[in-house]
């Protein structure tokens, strides 16, 4: 199982202050900061991204539906960064984020990811853009390859 670890640490202590979603349109420069309950689904599978998340405290599974099936692909850790390829690519959400532990994330908006990225190196983008695909591509193989496991192990 993939295991979202410190990157979101790293952005977080990058400044993420500067570039996160704040309650008030005063642009305060602090992130808001969002407490959500067990059993709590932040997003679904096949939703429009409008925000990333990292995960201050709790815990948070990444899963994706197969046939009416939950297949879980990943576990964020805390500081771990989730939701973010729908922010790099536009597309929508590849799998769904479910709390399993009451979870603390810090928001980073669509809009200030994207103000982000206007100040990365030139080429920056197309590289991300280009491994978000494989990360894609990679997500549904290993949904698909626990499903057909899972399916083996029920005969």
């Amino acid at each position: 199982m993939f295991s979202y670890g410190l990157l979101g640490q790293r952005v977080a202590m990058s400044g993420v202050g500067e570039y996160g979603r704040t309650k008030s349109p005063s642009r305060s420069g602090l992130p808001e900061r969002v407490t959500f309950p067990r059993g709590t689904t932040i997003f679904k599978q096949g939703e429009q991204a409008d925000a990333a998340y990292i995960l201050e405290t709790g815990s948070v599974q990444i899963f994706k539906m197969i046939t009416g099936k939950r297949i879980v692909i990943g576990q964020v850790q805390k500081w771990g960064l989730f939701g973010e390829m729908g922010l790099i690519d536009d597309s929508p959400r590849m799998a769904s984020a479910y709390v399993t532990e009451d979870a603390t994330c810090t928001v980073l908006s669509k809009e200030s990811f994207s103000r982000m990225m206007d100040s990365a190196p030139d080429g920056m983008l197309l590289v991300i853009e280009c491994l978000t695909r494989t990360l894609r591509s990679s997500g549904d193989d290993l949904a698909e390859a626990r499903y057909r496991l899972s399916e083996l192990e029920r005969s």
